[in-house]
């Protein structure tokens, strides 16, 4: 299982809500804390496939940078509005490509 550290990824930022403000995502535990208590529709391919990648990431069968992938495919499908900034620091960091939903 990862640590605290290691579970961490680049910030990304969603909004779930009319009304509310946007949540900083930069965990593979909040992504799944997100996705199971806040997230507007369950049961979208995408929406699975990232909770996979949460389960993924915390027992270390695939590696943590899977998970944004999956949570911005999430968002897509489910229409829920997310920023993801991208500096020169983060450029060079590889990041996995999430398997796109068809």
């Amino acid at each position: 299982m990862c640590s605290h550290m290691s579970c961490q990824f680049p910030t990304i930022w969603v909004l779930t809500g009319v009304g509310e403000r946007y949540k900083p995502i930069d965990s593979v535990i909040a992504a799944a804390e997100l996705l199971l208590g806040a997230w507007p529709s369950a049961g979208g391919k995408a929406y699975l496939r990232a909770l996979q990648a949460c389960l993924d990431a915390l027992q270390d069968s695939e590696p943590v940078g899977v998970v944004p992938g999956a949570l911005m495919l999430a968002a897509d499908e489910a229409f829920v509005s997310y920023i993801r900034v991208v500096s020169d620091t983060t450029v060079g960091e590889p990041m996995v490509p999430a398997r796109r939903v068809n």
